[in-house]
């Protein structure tokens, strides 16, 4: 009676880990297969995490990419996957909506609204770079042609997504409705574009100063901010108003 009671009122301590938790990392036993306590060694844990995809840091976490464009041996890689998304993205978009107007060359579209978006980006280029001059943080050019791409394909897939709505929206009125939703749907994508930029802008020039300082924890002080905020929403400004005016290349096409 008494070690009853004892064991009320003062329970013995549970072990630290649960039974379940101990044999959830090893293989379950089969009825199938005959067994021993060797065979049943612990699971091993995993190597690491496996590095994600191109396509998945555009939509995802501009952090990632700007990791991305700081190393030298995936810098080439991605500005190559994000001129193949941007041309290929876009040429999509062009072939969609162009097909909805009977008669009109799908080719073509895919050939010419990509070389304009590009264009589009090219006439941004100097501006931007100018700004970053004058406030007193430059930008090197390469570095600037590579966050613009990265920013610019993320618009891309933003574009490629949407192109069902012009699509339908020309199929039911050609001569107000589809105009009005393929200006709608592109200015979306350069809006998307241009805020990309400048989020990668403010993250790249934050990891600039840690990896100089040395200081995983460094921020920018108030003076560096205010001029990197400058060029970051001018960059924003002209990727969106460049990238949007792309759009009259269908008037060529028509």
């Amino acid at each position: 009676m008494s070690s009853t009671v004892d064991t009320e009122l003062f329970p013995s301590p549970r072990p630290r880990t649960p039974i379940i938790a101990r044999l959830a990392r090893t293989e379950p036993i089969s009825p199938f297969v005959p067994w021993s306590a060797a065979d049943r060694e612990e699971l091993p844990d995993a190597v690491g995490e496996r590095e994600s995809s191109l396509l998945i840091d555009l939509l995802r976490d501009a952090r990632k990419i700007v990791e991305r464009l700081l190393d030298p041996e995936q810098l080439q890689r991605t500005v190559l996957g994000s001129l193949v998304v941007i041309v290929t993205t876009v040429g999509f978009f062009a072939a969609t909506v162009v097909s909805a107007r009977l008669g009109a060359d799908a080719w073509r579209a895919m050939a010419v609204l990509p070389f304009n978006a590009l264009l589009g980006l090219a006439a941004a280029l100097g501006p931007i770079y100018a700004t970053s001059v004058l406030v007193a943080a430059r930008l090197p050019l390469a570095r600037l042609v590579a966050t613009m791409l990265s920013a610019s394909a993320t618009g891309g897939l933003i574009l490629a997504a949407l192109a069902p709505i012009p699509y339908g929206v020309w199929k039911l009125d050609a001569e107000w409705a589809g105009p009005l939703s393929l200006l709608a749907v592109f200015g979306v994508s350069a809006l998307v574009s241009g805020a990309r930029l400048r989020q990668q802008l403010l993250i790249m020039a934050e990891e600039v100063v840690r990896a100089a300082s040395g200081d995983p924890t460094a921020r920018l002080c108030a003076a560096d901010e205010f001029r990197v905020r400058i060029v970051a929403r001018m960059a924003m400004v002209f990727v969106a108003f460049t990238l949007a005016l792309a759009v009259w290349a269908f008037d060529a096409l028509a």
